[in-house]
C-alpha cells in the first residue's frame, strides 16, 4: 500500500516536472520564433551593427587670402592640424614624474598636470588641447602610458586683429565647429565643404577585416575664399582710425573704403576690435558685431548730398539756385536752426553744401514734398539691405517717413530722424561718385574649389537712380565744398577731391529729444570725375571737439593721399569746365 502511493507521488511529480519543461520549452521556441521570423530584419540589422565599423572623414576648411592691386594674394585665414593630448591616468604609476615630463615639455606648472593625473579611476583625461603637428613625434619619444593623440583642426588668422569684422572667426557650435561671423559664418558652406565617411566590417575586437565590404565617401574640402580686402589699404584705415579714436578719446568709430564703379570693398574697419585667434576671451560678445553694416545711426549733414541730389535731379533746383537763410525754419511747434544758429541770408544751393545749412536743406525737402523725397529715399537703398555678403545686416529704420509728419520730412532732409546702417549711406554718395548708378557691394572676389576651379563674382548694378548729368552736378558741387571749406585740409593738391561732413546729434536714451553727445563722419571720393575709390570714416560720442571738420579732416586727407599714391594715380585731372564753377 505505502509503494502504490508512493509511485503514484513521484508519477504526479514526473507529470509536473514534465509540464515545467514542455513550458518551458514552448517559451523559448515561441521567443526563437518571436526573434528569428517576426523581428528577423531588426536583430539582423543588429548583428550587422555589431560588425560594422563607420566613421566620418572630416573636410579640411579652405583658405580666407586678402589681395593688393596687383592680385597678388596674402593668407588671411587656415586651418592647422593640431591634436589633443589624452592621457589614462588609471594606468600611470609615476603621476609625479609624468607631470614633471609635461610641465618640461609644454613649460606649464607641474601642479596643473598633477591635477589632471591624480584621477585614479579615470580612463580618459584631457591633458593639452591643439597641440601642433609639429610636435607630436617629441611629444611619442616621452614614453608617456596610455598616451593618446586625438587628431583635430585649429583656426589660424595671421593678421590677428587686421579685419576682424570682415573675416569674423570659427567657433563651436552645437557638436561641431562653425563660422560665427563675418566672411567666415556668410560663406560656411563654401569653406567648409563636405564631410566623406567610410564603413566597413570588423572583427569582435573592433579592427578592420582584411576581407570584407568597404564603403568610402571621400570628402570634399572646403574651397579657397579670395576677398577683394586689400591688406595695405586695410592696415592703413585700421592705423588712422586707431589715431582718431585716442586723439579724441571716441568711443567707437569705422573706416569703409570700396570702389565707387563697382561696389567692392577695399577696406572695412571698426573699432572696437578683437582677435579671431583668442575670441574666446572677449567679454562682451558686441564687439564681434560690424557696425558698418549691422548698426543704425543718425548721420546728420552727410545725407544732405543725398536730398540735393533729389532735387537737382527732378529739375527743381540747380547749383546756382538761391533761397533765403533766415537761420531757422518754423515746422508746426518745432524750429529748426543751423549748426552754428547764424543767418547767412541769400544762399546758393552750392553755398548749402558748403556750409552744411540745415535752413537749405529743408527749403529743397520742402520743394521735392513728401511723395517724391519717400520715393528716392527708396530708390537709394536707405531701408533695405544692400545685399553685401556679410552676415547681420539691417535694412536701416525710415518708418517715421510713412506717418506724412512735416517736421519728420524736414529733419531727414539733413540726415536725422531716420536710423541708417553706415554701408548705406556709403553706397548711396557712391551712386552720386559713379554716374547715378547704384551698385551692390561685395567683399569676395572669387571662390576656388579643392580642383583649381574659380568662381567670379561680377559687380552688380542694383539700379539707376539719378541722371548722369545730375551726378556731375553734385560732384562739381562736393569739390566746392571741399576747396571752400574745411581750411583746406581735406583735399590734395593736384587732384579734385569731392567730400562732405556730417555732425549728428545722438537720440537721449530715452527717446525724449537729443542728448549731448555726436556722430562725426566724413565721406567723399577721388578723383572727383573718375572716382577710383570712396572713403567714409565715422567717430562715435568723441570728445573735444563737436564737429567732425575738425575732427576727421586730417585722417579723412591722410586716407585720400594714401590712396592716389597706392595706385599711382597722377595729378592734373580736370572736370567738365574745371570744377567747381
Amino acid at each position: 500500500m505505502h509503494d502504490k502511493k508512493f509511485q503514484k507521488s513521484i508519477g504526479r511529480r514526473f507529470i509536473f516536472i514534465s509540464l515545467l519543461f514542455g513550458f518551458f520549452a514552448v517559451v523559448i521556441l515561441s521567443r526563437l520564433f518571436y526573434i528569428g521570423i517576426i523581428r528577423h530584419e531588426y536583430y539582423r540589422g543588429v548583428a550587422e551593427d555589431q560588425h560594422r565599423l563607420s566613421e566620418i572623414l572630416p573636410s579640411k576648411r579652405g583658405k580666407i587670402f586678402f589681395q593688393d592691386k596687383f592680385g597678388n594674394q596674402k593668407v588671411a585665414a587656415f586651418s592647422e592640424d593640431v591634436y589633443d593630448v589624452v592621457v589614462s591616468p588609471d594606468i600611470i604609476e609615476d603621476i609625479d614624474g609624468t607631470a614633471s615630463l609635461f610641465s618640461d615639455f609644454f613649460g606649464k606648472p607641474k601642479e596643473l598636470y598633477r591635477a589632471h593625473l591624480e584621477k585614479p579611476d579615470d580612463k580618459y583625461e584631457i591633458i593639452e588641447k591643439a597641440v601642433p603637428s609639429e610636435r607630436t613625434d617629441e611629444l611619442g619619444k616621452l614614453g608617456i602610458p596610455g598616451l593618446t593623440l586625438i587628431p583635430g583642426s585649429k583656426r589660424l588668422y595671421p593678421g590677428k586683429e587686421l579685419a576682424a569684422h570682415v573675416l569674423g572667426y570659427v567657433g563651436f557650435q552645437g557638436e561641431g565647429s562653425a563660422g560665427l561671423y563675418g566672411v567666415e559664418r556668410y560663406y560656411d558652406g563654401e569653406l567648409r565643404g563636405l564631410a566623406g565617411s567610410l564603413e566597413g566590417e570588423k572583427s569582435a575586437t573592433g579592427y578592420w577585416l582584411a576581407i570584407g565590404k568597404r564603403i568610402i565617401s571621400d570628402p570634399v574640402n572646403g574651397s579657397d575664399v579670395i576677398l577683394t580686402i586689400d591688406h595695405n589699404i586695410q592696415k592703413k584705415a585700421e592705423d588712422e582710425l586707431k589715431l582718431a579714436i585716442e586723439k579724441w578719446s571716441a568711443e567707437s568709430g569705422s573706416v569703409l573704403v570700396l570702389e565707387p564703379k563697382t561696389g567692392r570693398i577695399l577696406s572695412l574697419a571698426a573699432y572696437p576690435v578683437f582677435d579671431p585667434n583668442e575670441y574666446f576671451k572677449e567679454k562682451d560678445y558686441s564687439v564681434f558685431k560690424n557696425p558698418i553694416v549691422e548698426s543704425l545711426f543718425e548721420l546728420g549733414s552727410v545725407f544732405k548730398p543725398v536730398t540735393m541730389a533729389m532735387a537737382i535731379n527732378e529739375n527743381l533746383v540747380n547749383p546756382r539756385t538761391v533761397y533765403t537763410d533766415t537761420g531757422e525754419v518754423r515746422i508746426g511747434g518745432y524750429t529748426i536752426k543751423n549748426f552754428d544758429e547764424k543767418k547767412n541770408g541769400v544762399q546758393t544751393m552750392t553755398q548749402v553744401l558748403e556750409k552744411s545749412l540745415n535752413t537749405g536743406a529743408v527749403f529743397v525737402g520742402t520743394l521735392l514734398g513728401k511723395e517724391r523725397f519717400k520715393r528716392y529715399v527708396a530708390d537709394f537703398g536707405f531701408g533695405e539691405k544692400t545685399g553685401i555678403d556679410l552676415p547681420g545686416e539691417l535694412f536701416g529704420n525710415v518708418s517715421n517717413l510713412r506717418y506724412m509728419r512735416d517736421i519728420d520730412f524736414a529733419t531727414a532732409s539733413f540726415g536725422q530722424g531716420v536710423g541708417i546702417t553706415p554701408l548705406q549711406l556709403a553706397m548711396a554718395i557712391a551712386a552720386i561718385a559713379n554716374g547715378g548708378l547704384l551698385m551692390r557691394p561685395y567683399v569676395v572676389e572669387s571662390i576656388r574649389n579643392e580642383n583649381g576651379t574659380v568662381y567670379e563674382v561680377a559687380p552688380e548694378t542694383v539700379r539707376k537712380v539719378l541722371n548722369p548729368d545730375t551726378a556731375e552736378a553734385l560732384s562739381i558741387m562736393l569739390v566746392s565744398v571741399v576747396k571752400n571749406g574745411y581750411e583746406g585740409r581735406a583735399g590734395v593738391d593736384g587732384y579734385l577731391v569731392a567730400a562732405k561732413t556730417g555732425t549728428a546729434q545722438i537720440p537721449s536714451p530715452d527717446s525724449r529729444g537729443y542728448s549731448a553727445d555726436v556722430i562725426h563722419s566724413f565721406v567723399g571720393y577721388a578723383p572727383a570725375f573718375d572716382p577710383k575709390f570712396l572713403i567714409y570714416m565715422q567717430l562715435n560720442k568723441p570728445t573735444g571737439n563737436r564737429f567732425a571738420a575738425n575732427t576727421l579732416t586730417v585722417p579723412f586727407h591722410n586716407m585720400i593721399q594714401y590712396l592716389l599714391n597706392y595706385y599711382e594715380i597722377p595729378p592734373g585731372q580736370q572736370s567738365s569746365q574745371s570744377a567747381p564753377q
